[in-house]
């Protein structure tokens, strides 16, 4: 590699030296609100365009349930003599509908550029910059080096395109729009040019919706262009920039001109700032937010290779990788969040109705993608999420009253983004039974008031929605176990069955989805109960709900273990486990809850580390690998973590050249569940944190025997500013910082031979483990220890 490519690695970023074929493999940009896809060729360019509210209407309006209460009382009777298929069928039956997929996600249009050869092409590549947002594409030929440069700006609203030459010759381009829309989803496209003005405007086939996007051509250092149709010709240019805006129009009749001509004037608003104007305001946004936090588990010259030689596996971790990808995560994270977090394809798509029609998948997939929100320190992206929560809310309460006649609120397994009343479910599929929703897809917003201490947050947005979820399973928890405790009838383990014996099946019970006592539904209501009284006791609020929340608390049935030592996935004693499949439902209490620990629950621990010790691959879902390898780092099991890490990121092919990761082996449908959640799993293997304790290198892989994080976010509002470890040396050394006077637990589960904060202070360290450290607010405190 000459010296001269090597100086165009970013600092922080990745570099391919090929250009995409297909749009999986495009380098990717993006807002939160606009998102590109640039497949970097270098003469015949295509840029793909999306917004994070385009979805398709698949119907000519939201479709509502039947009221099915009244017939709640039959299903439970049916389920109680394990005639489950039954109770699912009436169930769906009485809906009125067939199981219904949401809106699909879609790509706005692609941006085709194309510009004359030139003699040969040499030294190419493309590149993402992760501190700035810029996608680059460059190479040389006989106009010298040719630069194309892009971002999505923050400040600006809109995608910003530069392209130019090193040696200022002047430059042509050919521009035009290549719509992309689906066969049947229009009822109306149109494609126009306007002097400098390039636009695409669609009416969806159904409902009254459409939306329209336009591009402007700049040419600030002189050149023309010339209309021809339904194509742009820019020539005499030595710099060509092109800026790019869409937007959503409700009533697409009525307002598609006057939007048309908003999306120009705003262009033309900002046509006088120049790239690097844009872009630092750009960069004073995004930059901030992703350098928050950093990791170094090798030399920054490892990650200088192309991606395509970083893919390649080999027997060791891929520790290069790896910190690549915990980089490319975070930088996936904050760029397809906007008013919406990242769907199941992020912000990016390059094909209309995507996989599970690219929504929000809320049974385990939105839930990893926001995971790291909060102790990554992304609280401006994590926004997103909470709108789109608070958004739904309304349709939760329908779902409650129409489901199960219940007060409170029933989440949806899918949304995308404009409802969540639940539709999709059907006799095979009864995801209607799930009662966990609501209380996982709140997980993010307890936590950020673990870690940020934001009473009024936690009293204005969170409180008010977790009693709602309460009062659900006030009304819906009025069946009994023979013990007296609560039974969760009908329940769903997401997306699994339950194994029934041959000798019931012949008397007539059923294998079906739909069961009863689902270890995850009970998990959820146990720690929705626990949260609200610990937090509400803590702020001296809701004292006349505390009793109630405890007695409901105190019915919750226990947990149930196996005959071979695993911890149940239903608790029903004739529901027996199936272990090959993808999710984890039951292991809920362990990852994303605390409640099942080591030191609090050791005998659940034990039975939780054999349920995943048992469990299969299925069909190898990127998402169920990494949710394997999360549960396994609060197991503090290392040796699991890498088998997870190098299935992900060497064995499976999960991963395109661009770092965006896909859904299946061998890079079979895209999506970014796996980037986004990764670097939580990273966090979690080297800093598990609960309020009042920071457990150091719980689960941290031997192979990564050095090292050092960053601005990491801990539960008990405490910023670790900087953890840095040497495995061979014995040496870790914390740096802490709390938001608050309050009393810390130290941990290094190793074993501590000696911790000092100088060189004449040092710490008692009990059952040689734990430190107790005074910690004052906006003191930041360095600790050294030696792992014994």
């Amino acid at each position: 590699m000459t010296s001269q490519s090597n100086d165009r690695y970013p600092k922080r970023g990745i570099v391919s030296k090929q250009a995409a074929d297909h749009w999986q493999e495009a380098m990717i940009t993006g807002n939160g609100e606009i998102g590109a896809l640039i497949f970097g060729q270098p003469l015949e360019e295509t840029i793909i365009f999306n917004h994070e509210k385009l979805y398709e209407p698949l119907h000519e309006q939201i479709i509502q349930n039947n009221n099915m209460s009244p017939y709640l009382g039959e299903i439970r009777g049916l389920m109680k003599e394990g005639k489950f298929r039954d109770a699912a069928k009436l169930f769906s039956t009485k809906s009125g509908h067939p199981l219904l997929f949401t809106d699909a996600y879609h790509p706005a249009f692609a941006l085709k550029l194309q510009m004359s050869n030139c003699g040969q092409i040499c030294d190419y590549d493309r590149s993402i910059n992760f501190e700035t947002g810029e996608v680059t594409v460059s190479w040389s030929d006989d106009r010298g080096r040719i630069v194309r440069k892009q971002f999505v700006s923050r400040e600006d609203h809109v995608s910003v395109i530069s392209l130019s030459t090193t040696s200022n010759e002047e430059m042509s381009l050919e521009l035009s729009i290549d719509d992309l829309v689906l066969e049947d989803s229009e009822r109306g496209k149109h494609i126009s040019t306007d002097e400098r003005f390039i636009a695409f405007s669609c009416a969806y086939a159904k409902t009254k919706k459409g939306y329209a996007g336009g591009t402007s051509v700049i040419t600030p250092m002189g050149g023309h262009v010339e209309v021809h149709g339904k194509t742009l010709f820019v020539s005499g240019a030595k710099e060509i920039i092109l800026l790019t805006k869409i937007k959503p129009i409700d009533v697409y009749d009525q307002q598609a001109p006057r939007t048309l001509a908003s999306i120009k004037k705003a262009l033309k608003e900002i046509s006088s700032k120049g790239y690097g104007e844009l872009l630092t305001s750009h960069v004073r946004i995004h930059g901030e937010w992703f350098n928050r936090m950093s990791l170094t588990i090798c030399d920054r010259e490892e990650t200088h290779r192309p991606t395509e030689e970083l893919l390649v596996s080999g027997q060791a971790l891929n520790k290069p990788l790896l910190q690549q990808m915990f980089d490319m995560g975070r930088y996936v994270f904050i760029s397809s969040s906007g008013a919406y977090p990242p769907n199941l394809v992020g912000l990016w798509t390059g094909e209309w109705r995507p996989a599970w029609n690219g929504d929000f998948t809320t049974d385990a997939n939105v839930n990893l993608a926001v995971s790291g929100g909060g102790i990554g320190n992304m609280p401006e992206a994590l926004e997103g999420y909470f709108q789109l929560m608070e958004k739904i809310v309304p349709d939760w309460r329908i779902n409650a009253k129409t489901f199960f006649g219940c007060r409170g609120v029933l989440a949806g397994s899918k949304t995308d983004g404009n409802h969540n009343i639940h539709t999709h479910f059907d006799v095979d599929w009864p995801l209607g039974f799930w009662t966990a929703g609501a209380q996982w897809l709140m997980v993010p917003f307890y936590e950020w008031y673990q870690i940020s201490g934001d009473e009024e947050f936690f009293i204005q947005r969170v409180l008010p929605i977790m009693k709602e979820i309460a009062l659900f399973y006030e009304d819906f928890l009025t069946e009994h176990n023979d013990d007296g405790t609560f039974m969760f009838i009908p329940s769903y383990s997401p997306e699994n069955t339950p194994r029934i014996s041959t000798d019931l099946q012949k008397v007539g019970w059923q294998p079906n989805q739909a069961s009863i006592n689902a270890t995850m539904d009970v998990a959820a209501a146990r720690e929705l109960f626990t949260s609200l009284i610990v937090t509400c006791k803590e702020l001296e609020i809701e004292q006349d709900s505390i009793p109630k929340w405890a007695d409901m608390l105190a019915h919750m049935p226990d947990y149930s273990i196996n005959e071979e030592g695993a911890l149940k996935e239903w608790i029903h004693p004739q529901l027996d486990d199936e272990y090959d499949h993808r999710h984890i439902s039951h292991l809920y209490p362990v990852w994303p809850g605390h409640e099942i620990n080591p030191e609090d629950t050791p005998k659940w621990f034990e039975a939780a580390k054999v349920a995943l010790e048992k469990r299969g691959r299925e069909n190898y879902s990127a998402h169920g690998v990494v949710h394997c390898a999360l549960v396994a780092a609060r197991q503090k099991n290392a040796e699991r973590v890498v088998d997870n890490l190098k299935l992900l990121l060497q064995e499976g092919d999960y991963i395109h050249s661009s770092l965006v990761t896909s859904h299946n082996l061998n890079r079979d449908i895209y999506n970014v569940d796996a980037s986004c959640s990764l670097p939580t799993l990273v966090m979690e293997m080297l800093a598990y944190t609960s309020p009042g304790l920071i457990e150091l290198l719980p689960a941290v892989p031997e192979e990564i025997e050095k090292g050092v994080i960053t601005g990491m976010r801990a539960r008990g509002q405490v910023v670790i500013e900087k953890l840095e470890w040497d495995l061979e040396a014995g040496d870790v050394n914390v740096y802490l910082r709390s938001l608050k006077n309050q009393e810390l637990t130290v941990r290094l589960r190793q074993g501590i031979e000696k911790a000092w904060i100088s060189e004449s202070e040092t710490i008692f360290i009990h059952n040689d483990t734990d430190l107790a450290i005074q910690l004052n607010k906006d003191e930041e405190k360095y600790i050294k220890l030696k792992i014994s």
